[in-house]
């Protein structure tokens, strides 16, 4: 027969028991897609490709839960608004979904992609990052904006940032977020609280509302995850990332779950596309 030998996802090893996540799905209610978009970086390029990256290390983790790949959202490189236009209208078309799990891109995608799930509903914003996103430039764009456009969408609802490192922002976005009503975590909060008494804050705070978690992948060190938009010393290590992200998912059933400002070609033997996909695969709650 012709073409009785062709497959869409190759296998080198032949173990019929060894079910991946990938495989066909008999009624799944996660759905998985990427936005290969980094037209907002202003670090270090690359992010465009790690959708790719992040669902081939995704599609060889075990199957634990029943998952559909719905592709890439179709971004129009130059064109910001265009792109961010799609992505909120993709997600708004896909909040009957039980959980969503987005790989980015840069972190200016998950602004849009909080829109779109937050259009008739309050929802929630926990963040992984070493940084806290408020910024307002005078031209041009950055994905360091991200927090601050969720913050004026958000209104009230509660926001809360995991992670900071004091050398990596500045002065004005501290006292910023004080102002606008954002918690925020520093790496020596996290050490000094320790998972679960972090995640019960978090929880506590978040509670009454539906939640969007973001884990821009800078919120690890670089030791741990080389290939990102903007690296900073001194973070969690993938061990503690992927412990507070199963916790906090469990505790905050969240909506969706993105991972972002993944730069593969300065990735090291795609340690942070594997990272990436396994806090994915954790996020996961049942």
């Amino acid at each position: 027969m012709v073409g009785g030998y062709l497959t869409k996802r190759i296998k080198f090893l032949k173990d019929p028991l060894d079910v991946r996540i990938c495989d066909a799905s008999n009624t799944p209610s996660v759905a998985f897609l990427g936005v290969p978009w980094d037209g907002a970086v202003a670090g270090r390029p690359g992010a465009r490709y790690a959708p790719a990256a992040i669902r081939s290390a995704l599609c060889s983790l075990p199957k634990r839960f029943d998952l559909e790949d719905l592709g890439d959202i179709d971004v129009v490189m130059g064109n910001a608004e265009e792109t961010w236009r799609r992505i909120e209208e993709t997600v708004k078309s896909l909040s009957s979904w039980r959980q969503l799990l987005i790989a980015g891109g840069d972190h200016s995608i998950t602004a849009f992609a909080y829109r779109g799930l937050a259009e008739e509903r309050e929802v929630g914003y926990v963040v992984l990052d070493a940084h806290l996103d408020l910024r307002a430039t005078s031209e041009g764009l950055t994905s360091g904006m991200t927090t601050r456009l969720i913050r004026e969408h958000a209104r009230d609802a509660p926001i809360t940032i995991i992670g900071v490192r004091p050398w990596a922002n500045p002065q004005y976005m501290f006292d910023l977020a004080k102002k606008l009503d954002i918690e925020y975590y520093t790496t020596d909060d996290f050490e000094r609280l320790g998972v679960e008494e972090l995640v019960d804050r978090v929880s506590s705070r978040h509670k009454d509302v539906k939640n969007y978690l973001s884990i821009d992948l800078d919120v690890v060190d670089p030791a741990f995850a080389p290939g990102v938009n903007a690296p900073s010393p001194g973070g969690l290590t993938a061990r503690e990332t992927i412990k507070l992200v199963a916790e906090l998912s469990k505790a905050l059933r969240p909506a969706a779950v993105d991972a972002v400002e993944v730069s593969p070609p300065y990735d090291a033997g795609n340690a942070t596309s594997s990272l990436a996909a396994v806090i994915l695969y954790v996020s996961v709650w049942r």
